[in-house]
């Protein structure tokens, strides 16, 4: 055998397990990110069965898992995050108003924010959520009027908001204002 096709074949086989390595590598690494956020899921799910809680509603984000939730007589609500590599939890409950269109509580994770909402009158009529403030407005869609179903819930992600007076608001499907209230935690 010539110098050359034993190079090749040893060029050739160490190709092949460095592939093999980075397929195994790849695989841990999903299968171990998976575990985490079934792990951080279990977590959550016995932070809020422990106090007697209730989920509205659980999200799967980036790097955590956030739960909106209420207590029995729906007159608390709380929303939790669960970062899934470090296992931190922080949470944040409200004292809701009986006669308000909508609640809302405001967690925030240093530069993020979530604002959880739960929408109590006509929710069905409910289209968009308007967050308003220091010359930026910005809608999300909650319900697609196309869609025979409709959210009672809904967790808005934002950017930190800077000091100064903040709203949000309800709209219907022509973006008319149904409801507002003053963003004040």
């Amino acid at each position: 055998m010539s110098k050359r096709i034993i190079l090749l074949t040893i060029v050739s086989s160490l190709i092949v397990v460095a592939i093999a390595v980075g397929v195994g590598l790849y695989t841990y690494t999903n299968i171990q990110t998976d575990k985490s956020y079934e792990n951080a899921q279990k977590e959550l799910n016995r932070y809020i069965t422990m106090n007697d809680w209730y989920n509205f509603e659980i999200h799967n984000m980036e790097q955590s898992i956030l739960s909106f939730y209420t207590n029995e007589d729906r007159s608390v609500i709380g929303l939790a995050e669960i970062d899934v590599t470090t296992g931190y939890l922080g949470s944040v409950t409200k004292q809701v108003t009986p006669d308000e269109p909508f609640d809302f509580v405001v967690l925030e994770d240093g530069e993020t924010e979530y604002i959880a909402v739960h929408l109590k009158e006509r929710p069905e009529d409910v289209v968009y959520l308007r967050l308003n403030g220091d010359d930026v407005s910005k809608d999300f869609l909650v319900n697609d009027p196309e869609n025979e179903g409709y959210a009672m819930t809904y967790v808005i992600e934002t950017t930190k908001r800077s000091d100064g007076m903040w709203s949000l608001e309800t709209l219907d499907a022509n973006k008319q204002v149904m409801h507002s209230s003053e963003l004040t935690e």
